[in-house]
């Protein structure tokens, strides 16, 4: 379903709301917020819409016919009015849009604002830093603008955006329960990366983001923008392309285990390696981002990880299943499941098959499994790397000391 440059992506329950998910030109992903329907007299013929969305998305009743179409009916006005009211100004870095109601003639009521349920679990730079002396500088959330760029994509919770004529990433928590957790990505770049950066680690933020002059607490920050996007698409592009050489594989191992060596030998970790959390900068040289340590996406987890039964929780931004790494491990057990996405990370990356297959096809083996045919494109000698990386026993791994000697 589209209107425009707007697109029905998907949905996603959260436990008093709907987020209905729409893609913009193909390149921001956002969320339209649909407060779920109290059972009170007072509001329940008012609220008959929200029920009959939350039905017609959820299939938790046989929705008539006439209620189905009244609700594709309304999606369709909402995209119609987004793309009508966003031809020139895109909402703003932070901000949700939230389906409030429907008028007498039909038309939805939709309102740009920022969650409330995150503004509050937002912290001051002094509670995010602690006693850490930080010289990064403050900007603004109002002052960031919004930009959609072709070939790029982004999540809800992070926008290309423009400030002081320059194109840059802001980043903010993806929701209320994960917000310190997101945001402690900056303390953790600022701690790492800003003495002796890595070359291929994001460097640290170039500032942090304020709600506003009157509230000084915490939305997100700035990251530097590649315009080559992410390692998943670029590669692919490479490849239809018959530009991915064996060469260009082995630099990207390479680099992947540096960057990953690097974080270990620091005594942390990245805990998500996977195509898409791989930039590509100008030089084609590979850049790891998101540093989240705590979460993992299943199709690259290792099978220790999955067999430890950890905490799996949904993405409210992607509607994702994600894995919530054991907090007791020690870092030993860690490096050996990192060895392992990296393995799985170049698999997919060499064979030229796209995240968003598997995150839409969750069942096709490839999502779970590491193979190659007689077909298989990768090159021979990094197969029997890959394949050392992802054995089922971790001990039978190399260690990215191993790797790095390569």
């Amino acid at each position: 379903m589209e209107v425009g440059g707007w697109r029905f992506r998907g949905h996603h329950q959260e436990a008093e709301r709907l987020l209905v998910q729409v893609e913009v030109d193909g390149s921001l992903w956002f969320n339209i917020i649909v407060e779920q329907p109290t059972n009170t007299p007072d509001n329940t013929a008012g609220n008959a819409w929200r029920a009959q969305l939350s039905s017609w998305f959820l299939h938790r009743t046989e929705v008539p016919t006439s209620q189905a179409q009244a609700s594709d009916t309304l999606v369709r006005r909402v995209l119609a009015w987004c793309n009508d009211h966003y031809q020139h100004v895109l909402p703003q870095f932070g901000n949700s849009l939230f389906l409030d109601d429907i008028a007498v003639d039909g038309s939805p009521i939709v309102t740009e604002k920022m969650d409330l349920a995150i503004i509050n679990a937002l912290p001051t730079v002094h509670s995010l830093f602690g006693g850490t002396v930080t010289e990064l500088p403050i900007v603004l959330k109002a002052e960031l603008c919004v930009q959609a760029i072709e070939g790029t994509f982004f999540l809800p919770q992070t926008r290309p955006v423009s400030y002081n004529g320059n194109i840059l990433v802001a980043k903010g928590p993806a929701s209320a329960a994960r917000a310190i957790e997101d945001l402690r990505e900056a303390v953790h770049l600022w701690t790492l990366q800003s003495r002796c950066p890595h070359p291929n680690i994001i460097p640290p933020p170039t500032a942090l983001v304020r709600l506003s002059n009157d509230d000084e607490r915490i939305c997100g920050f700035l990251i530097p923008f590649y315009q080559n996007g992410n390692l998943d698409s670029y590669a692919r592009k490479l490849r239809q392309a018959d530009k991915l050489t064996s060469d260009i594989l082995w630099a990207w191992f390479r680099q992947l285990v540096s960057a990953a060596k690097f974080l270990m030998d620091a005594g942390t970790w990245h805990g998500d390696i996977k195509p898409d959390n791989i930039l590509v900068n100008s030089s084609r040289a590979i850049v790891l981002i998101d540093l989240a340590s705590k979460y993992t996406t299943v199709s690259i987890a290792s099978p220790e990880v999955i067999k430890g039964k950890p905490r799996l929780i949904s993405d409210p931004s992607c509607s994702l299943a994600i894995l919530e790494l054991p907090s007791d491990w020690p870092l030993a057990a860690i490096e050996k499941s990192e060895v392992y996405s990296i393995g799985r990370t170049l698999f997919l990356v060499s064979e030229s098959i796209a995240m968003d297959d598997i995150y839409t096809n969750p069942g096709i083996s490839q999502a779970s499994q590491t193979f190659f045919t007689e077909t298989s494109l990768t090159p021979v000698d990094l197969r029997e790397v890959i394949q050392a990386c992802v054995r089922d026993d971790p001990s039978q791994r190399p260690s990215l000391q191993e790797l790095f000697d390569i």
